[in-house]
């Protein structure tokens, strides 16, 4: 079994200081672009006036942090054919939920629920990262996560992914340290934020499998399968019977079909909505028909080159997979892989993808070991990372639709 190193306190403390100057620099970026004339005030479905008295951080809600409120408030709804919440899962709009019991300001309560998610979310990556890289190297990788440019996500935006991203690496930092239980069970809860629980549930296994010698790498001469990093064998035998908690980590997938099922006669809404969004799930969006459809008939670059560099950006983070298998793990690469590639299938033209891939937190881990050993290229990405970071959150307050 793979020896972990004790938990770095310094490098704790390090990411957690860092999240709070990113976050405060970010906030009042974002106040400061919602405060200037010509704001796009783009809340979702009627909401603008109950967010427009959050004042400065108002612009920290935008968008689909307009259908949150809705849940958060309203509960769900769903309307075949149509736009409807069904498609957000409800981890994220509940707890806020919670948060409004307290200080009764919905709006308020999904951004606080954000920040605390995106400095749970950076903490926990910093653990996760000491457990296996020295200190100068895990600080690398926490500093590319918290530059990287569409990071303004788990800074207070108003939406789940900083929750996801915490949920999720605590699910498998819990699991290096053989609490399967607790694992399983913040697994669950990371498969009800978003759609992707079974790729969770499958990378659970495989990590838990190859930490336990039952993915064997290949011999260094055996071609191209070993230069990606697919393993040799996946052993089942090494899981044992107590090993099956980990099926309580599809507890939470299986109970949000369960209640889509039950309220809306239809377990896979959050499946058929999208076709409102024109995305219905067939080859028409898995080979981005839509989007060079947009190009050929002429669309602004406004519209076309952002989900470009996006297309771009995944296609970079594929493209280090076999570094994450051979540095980190096959099953961290399975993990990976499932998230970018599942996020990439279900839309029709790329957008969202850059916050979606916030999820594959161990391309970032890559990310940081690679830097660390090219200062200089590290120091130039980092800083150009901060920049662009520092425009999304500007933009993202402006009312640019950055998602």
């Amino acid at each position: 079994m793979e020896r972990l190193r004790p938990i770095d306190r310094t490098v704790i403390v390090r990411a957690a200081l860092g999240y709070l100057v990113v976050a405060v620099i970010a906030t009042v970026l974002v106040a400061v672009a919602n405060s200037m004339p010509g704001v796009r005030n783009v809340y979702g479905r009627g909401l603008g006036s109950i967010v427009d008295d959050l004042g400065v951080v108002g612009g920290w809600c935008r968008f689909d942090c307009g259908w949150y409120i809705g849940i958060a408030r309203d509960g769900y709804s769903y309307v075949p054919g149509q736009q409807s919440n069904v498609a957000f899962f409800p981890i994220y709009p509940l707890l806020a939920r919670g948060v409004n019991g307290v200080i009764n300001d919905v709006p308020l309560s999904l951004i606080i629920v954000s920040w605390i998610s995106g400095f749970s979310a950076i903490v926990a990556f910093a653990a996760w990262c000491s457990g296996r890289l020295d200190r100068r190297i895990a600080t690398w990788a926490v500093a590319s996560l918290l530059l990287y440019p569409y990071g303004f996500y788990l800074l207070g935006a108003g939406y789940g992914d900083g929750l996801f991203l915490a949920l999720v690496v605590c699910t498998f930092l819990l699991l290096e340290r053989n609490q399967l239980v607790l694992a399983s069970v913040f697994g669950a809860l990371a498969g009800a934020t978003r759609s992707i629980g079974i790729v969770v549930f499958i990378s659970l296994v495989l990590v838990l499998i190859d930490r336990r010698g039952g993915m064997p790498a290949r011999e260094s001469g055996s071609g191209g399968l070993a230069r990606i990093g697919i393993p040799a064998a996946i052993s089942l035998r090494v899981l044992r019977a107590r090993d099956s908690v980990l099926l309580i980590a599809l507890l939470g997938p299986i109970g949000w079909s369960l209640f889509l099922d039950d309220r809306f006669g239809d377990g896979f809404a959050y499946v058929t909505v999208q076709e409102a969004w024109v995305q219905k799930q067939g080859p028409r969006t898995w080979l981005k028909v839509e989007l060079f459809s947009q190009i050929l008939h002429g669309a602004p670059p406004d519209y076309w080159v952002g989900r470009l560099i996006q297309a771009f950006l995944i296609l970079v983070l594929l493209s280090l997979l076999p570094l994450v298998a051979k540095k980190l793990g096959p099953g961290y690469a399975a993990y990976s892989a499932g998230v970018l590639l599942l996020a990439a299938l279900g839309t029709k033209d790329f957008q969202s993808m850059g916050r979606y891939a916030l999820a594959a937190f161990p391309v970032f881990a890559l990310v940081g070991i690679e830097l660390s050993s090219r200062r200089r290229l590290g120091v130039i990405v980092l800083i150009a990372g901060a920049v662009f970071l520092g425009a999304g959150a500007f933009g993202f307050g402006r009312g640019w639709y950055l998602s």
